[in-house]
């Protein structure tokens, strides 16, 4: 049924959805070499996990500026631009600590692997927001996840059998070129090919109004601005640290880490689909609540020994592919296309604020004991389903 509705598309909006599906896939690899390298990197240089703590804080607090203006430029149109910039953002997330390897210039790259993610967000889901009937969404970006995870999947893989001929220098590099190479084509395909948003002139005054517009929200957002604010929190006190705590703390090496890694990656790639599909069934709040608590048993279950670690890698693997499917579906729906950037701006950049001290509070309480992040970590996940029960979902 799915297949046959998206036959339906016009010309442009089937090369349209069709680029993006190319992007993911890129971006992927992309996403995985950073996730997987940056923090072996960091410990290999001389730095520790209680270090990324604080280059996380720091790229965290510098990013929350930027957020707002991101959310206005999708809404004005610019939706294309924004997903542009989000490829070469982590193209330069990659490069950038390798040519200049310093403290400032790690807290740099952080800071662009993370405006990557944010950029990538409201531009995407506006995009296909724009194309894509709301019954369908959570299949549709279900889609995204498992060609996003097919390459999240084999790349830490291949990359742990790597990093000892080549050196984490040298892939960083090679995995940034190939990032961007991927994003231009798939920009000019977007850009020569599709029309379907008119573009606004920005001014000065744009500047000021998307701070303006981000804070003009209603009451009915209330609820999901607590569970962004709490599950972001609960979520960056470890996952920003998660490689690195395997290599410093636990001695794995880095085929095991990539293994791990590459475990998480498989789960979400076996489950995206089942996931969207339940979204669209039972509706995103209920898969938002599956996904907390999947993800709170998986992560308390990170201290296993080896082999039965990959325990915990599978349920959070799982939990990530409810997430991501049933938090898009939620955010595309809640206002309307119309406003999809202004209301994901908003939730991300309460995400930012809340996950600002969560890394270096992690990784000190990681100095002391690592179940200690850990615990903190579920029992705060658990609680941030209680307001999901508030929020009221528009029909159309």
């Amino acid at each position: 049924m799915m297949m046959k509705s998206l036959r339906e598309l016009g010309n442009e909006k089937k090369i349209t959805l069709i680029s993006l599906y190319i992007y993911t896939f890129i971006r992927g690899a992309g996403r995985a070499s950073y996730m997987f390298l940056y923090p072996l990197f960091l410990i290999s240089i001389g730095y520790s996990t209680k270090d990324l703590g604080l280059i996380a804080t720091i790229a965290s607090a510098l990013i929350i500026v930027i957020l707002p203006i991101i959310g206005h430029l999708v809404d004005l149109g610019w939706a294309i631009e924004v997903l542009f910039l989000s490829g070469l953002s982590l193209s330069l997330a990659l490069i950038i600590p390798v040519i200049y390897p310093s403290f400032y210039s790690l807290i740099i790259s952080y800071a662009l692997n993370m405006l990557s993610l944010y950029l990538w967000s409201p531009s995407r889901n506006k995009i296909i927001g724009a194309i894509i009937p709301q019954i369908l969404l959570g299949r549709v970006y279900s889609l995204f996840v498992i060609l996003f995870n097919s390459s999240r999947t084999i790349t830490p893989f291949i990359l742990g059998r790597l990093t000892e001929t080549f050196g984490y220098e040298y892939l960083m590099i090679w995995m940034g070129i190939f990032s961007f190479a991927g994003t231009f084509i798939v920009y000019l395909i977007l850009v020569l090919r599709q029309n379907m948003f008119s573009r606004a002139p920005i001014g000065k005054a744009d500047v000021i109004n998307s701070y303006k517009a981000m804070l003009a929200f209603d009451k009915s957002v209330i609820a999901i601005i607590i569970f962004a604010l709490i599950d972001s929190f609960a979520w960056r006190l470890w996952f920003p640290l998660l490689n690195a705590y395997l290599k410093e703390y636990r001695r794995f090496t880095d085929p095991i880490i990539g293994d791990y890694n590459t475990v998480i990656g498989l789960s979400m790639l076996v489950t995206s689909y089942f996931a969207g599909v339940i979204t669209d069934r039972i509706k995103p709040i209920k898969s938002l609540i599956v996904y907390e608590l999947i993800g709170a048993v998986g992560i308390l279950l990170i201290n296993l020994p080896h082999p039965y670690i990959h325990l915990s890698a599978l349920l959070i693997g799982f939990s990530i592919a409810f997430w991501v499917s049933a938090y898009n579906t939620l955010i595309t729906v809640m206002y309307g296309v119309e406003k999809i950037g202004r209301l994901r701006v908003l939730t991300d950049s309460v995400r930012n604020i809340s996950s600002i001290p969560a890394p270096q509070i992690g990784g000190y309480l990681m100095s002391i004991n690592p179940l200690i992040t850990f615990t903190i970590s579920a029992l705060l996940m658990s609680i941030a389903i209680i307001p999901l029960r508030k929020i009221r979902v528009k029909t159309s």
